[in-house]
């Protein structure tokens, strides 16, 4: 049960959540936010960060200049 006597859904219930989808709606917590990061050629991982440390991370995880070479060309 959700502190505001509300059943809690049972898939937010399985992800670990402890409030009612109202309740969730109602609130501005910070959402997560996430990036892929890829150690080798295949098999990306998601990177799960707090919207803080993604902002002040965010330079570093985005490419500034050309993806390829060829478009220098």
């Amino acid at each position: 049960m959700c502190s505001c006597g509300n059943p809690i859904e049972w898939g937010r219930y399985e992800m670990g959540l402890t409030k009612c989808l109202k309740c969730a709606n109602r609130i501005n917590e910070p959402k997560k936010m996430g990036r892929m990061v890829y150690y080798h050629k295949t098999g990306g991982e998601i990177e799960v960060l707090s919207a803080e440390s993604y902002h002040e991370n965010k330079k570093y995880f985005h490419r500034k200049t050309n993806r390829s070479i060829l478009k220098q060309v």
